[in-house]
């Protein structure tokens, strides 16, 4: 019987990943192929941006704490903020833009929010590669001094914004209002996450209330994973893997409530 239970188990699993990496491939053609540009959409776009902030600390004759270099110090706040913002803008319209996808068995809500959460995150771990080569042929020192810490942040914004997608998601289908509330919600947290700033650095007051971001703990995370000289006593793992763990659980569980509502039109 446990024999016999675990074998379906593990087929459920193989058609589950198959469906998923179907639907990352569907998501793919979706996102890119109405752009010109296809996949350079999301290295431009990182890269525009970034750029804007590097060329505003140029001419500001603003540096980095701790020797960091400009363009790592702005690849630690933007590429962690970048996988936490479009896998939770991804997912909010996931799920209300694919109804007709529903209709096949194999295909659950939990599956288009997952397709387009590894596809943001792995999308964007690859344009940080890029960036991190392009700065090294450049002249600039890369020497990861933690690996590791930086994986964890990249995932851990991966988990975030799933966490907080699956909620979007499930509000934007009883409430649809919830697509316009949400990216007024990103332009603060863009602003208050530490992206072009130390955490580190501000004053008492204000790390105090940025401690409750999660977001900001872990674009220090990944500062001190690209520089040896780099230390942040303001990162509290215990609070990040805390926050994300319930942000998860209640996306799930609203994410299965929510789905009542599939069937109505936005």
């Amino acid at each position: 019987m446990n024999g016999k239970i675990a074998s379906t188990l593990v087929m459920a699993l193989r058609i589950q990943r198959r469906v998923i990496w179907a639907l990352m491939l569907r998501e793919t053609k979706t996102l890119f192929g109405k752009h010109k540009l296809g996949y350079l959409w999301a290295l431009i776009n990182a890269s525009f941006t970034i750029g804007i902030f590097w060329g505003i600390r140029e001419l500001a004759g603003v540096s980095p704490p701790h020797g960091l270099s400009v363009p790592l110090f702005l690849f630690g706040g933007f590429i962690p903020w970048y996988i936490f913002s479009e896998t939770v803008n991804g997912a909010m319209n996931g799920v209300s833009g694919n109804r007709a996808l529903l209709a096949y068995p194999q295909v659950f809500p939990i599956d288009i929010l997952v397709a387009r959460g590894l596809l943001h995150g792995a999308m964007y771990s690859c344009v940080f590669l890029f960036l991190l080569s392009v700065a090294s042929f450049g002249g600039y020192e890369i020497a990861p001094s933690d690996p590791a810490s930086m994986l964890m942040s990249l995932v851990l914004a991966l988990a975030l914004g799933f966490g907080a997608g699956a909620i979007a998601s499930a509000i934007n289908l009883m409430w649809p209002t919830t697509r316009v509330v949400v990216p007024m919600l990103m332009r603060i947290l863009f602003f208050t996450s530490g992206l072009f700033f130390s955490v580190e650095f501000a004053p008492v007051y204000v790390r105090e209330i940025l401690f409750y971001n999660p977001l900001s703990h872990l674009i220090e995370l990944m500062r001190f994973g690209l520089s040896e000289g780099y230390e942040s006593r303001f990162v509290s793992m215990p609070y990040v893997f805390g926050f994300i763990l319930l942000l998860l659980s209640f996306g799930l569980l609203l994410e299965r409530f929510a789905r009542k509502f599939l069937n109505e039109e936005s």
